[in-house]
């Protein structure tokens, strides 16, 4: 945002005053498709209840480079040179920030997202709940071996009950969970009614009653056992564990046990529910910077400076995990996917893990080059919504930087 003093008064250019402007029709049925999200990921604030995440403004880590930083790159795409500004344009990235070896090579903008300014992070909250729970297994409060009905009794009736906490870590859980978010029915999408999250017709019939009632109705399917199915709920359903097992708000335990204490330089926050119930799963909003620093400690196995703030075994584990052989999602020839707790191994065979969310959010880590890439963006809908807007997109862009900054 550029600022302007004349005269002793403050004025605004006229972009920047068009992205503080409120655009007509953001509603709580609107807000997180397109056009209309790409305003309100950036400004969940005036539209949704929130928790704050703190920083500490005595333990703020500068990011290495940022001012020796460009602006655009000429990446491969498709066999074509073409710049990175255009790439993000086509493919709704709201912002994009690369970092190797530590230092910020690569930091730009489109949209309404700032550098000052938070965007929705989706699922990429899981793997941040993931790290959290890393720090608190630590400190000995939570036992992976232990069942869901051990710390959290009201979800005895549920699918997740039986199941040890390190078996939710990885979405092996027998909950009958249903991830259709283009059904109104799914249990995603009902999710999404029941803690306000969502509104309009297709909530008809279902009550905003909060997590800590809409979790304990969701049933089991026993036939899921041991098998990777990715559920939203199951991260929820971790964060309660936690705090049950801390006495403490899942947004106090992230800001205390790794916003603080990797050095963010911005706070961060959370949704909240008409319960209270703070959503782990999907509800984090930061500066891209910050998430930029949650991929740095990822790629430094949990240590920032002379701290361990995520133990090393636990990255150890993500990295070096063999491919799921029972793996039924898509998968790109040579690779041999996995999923650990609540990180994505891309099976790439150097180790190379993501942090991914519906609408095109990832952060890419990637030890084999030192890069750390982090894309925020506001797909039309969770999957894509537009010509040559998806996944297999931002993967492509996301390759061609790697291979342009080598």
């Amino acid at each position: 945002m550029k600022l302007f003093f004349i005269a002793g008064l403050l004025f605004l250019t006229s972009s920047a005053m068009a992205q503080e402007t409120r655009p007509e029709g953001v509603t709580g049925a609107t807000w997180q498709f397109g056009p209309l999200n790409r305003w309100a990921y950036t400004h969940i604030r005036e539209i949704l209840p929130t928790k704050s995440i703190p920083n500490d403004y005595r333990t703020v880590r500068p990011l290495p480079g940022l001012n020796t930083a460009t602006s655009d790159l000429m990446i491969g795409v498709e066999g074509e040179a073409v710049p990175l500004s255009h790439a993000m344009k086509q493919a709704y990235m709201d912002g994009v920030l690369v970092m190797k070896d530590g230092r910020v090579l690569v930091e730009r903008y489109e949209g309404t997202l700032t550098p000052e300014r938070t965007h929705l992070l989706w699922s990429v909250s899981k793997t941040i709940t993931g790290l959290t729970a890393a720090s608190v297994v630590a400190d000995g409060l939570v036992d992976l071996d232990k069942s869901i009905a051990d710390y959290v009794p009201e979800l005895v009736k549920t699918g997740w009950a039986n199941n040890s906490v390190r078996t939710l870590l990885d979405m092996r859980d027998t909950s009958d969970w249903n991830e259709d978010y283009a059904a109104p029915d799914s249990t995603v999408r009902r999710q999404d009614c029941a803690d306000g999250l969502l509104a309009g017709p297709s909530c008809d019939g279902v009550a905003v009653v909060g997590n800590y009632v809409f979790l304990p109705t969701v049933g089991h399917d026993d036939e899921r056992k041991a098998r990777f199915v990715y559920k939203s709920g199951t991260t929820d359903v971790v964060a309660w564990v936690l705090e049950a097992a801390t006495g403490k708000r899942f947004a106090d335990l992230v800001s205390e046990r790794i916003w603080k204490p990797m050095g963010a330089e911005r706070s961060a926050d959370i949704t909240v529910d008409v319960s209270g119930f703070t959503l782990a799963s999907g509800g984090m909003v930061a500066t891209l910077r910050d998430v930029a620093r949650v991929g740095q400690l990822m790629l430094d196995y949990g240590r920032m400076g002379d701290s361990q703030i995520v133990p090393k075994t636990w990255l150890e584990d993500i990295f070096q995990r063999p491919g799921d052989p029972s793996w039924s999602l898509p998968k790109a020839d040579g690779q041999e996917p996995y999923y650990r707790s609540f990180v994505w191994g891309v099976g790439d065979g150097k180790g190379t893990v993501q942090a991914r969310g519906v609408h095109g959010q990832v952060i890419d880590v990637s030890p084999s080059t030192g890069t750390v890439i982090v894309v925020l963006s506001s797909w039309p809908d969770a999957d894509g919504g537009a010509p040559g807007v998806g996944a297999k997109e931002t993967q492509v862009v996301i390759d061609g930087i790697k291979q342009a900054v080598r």
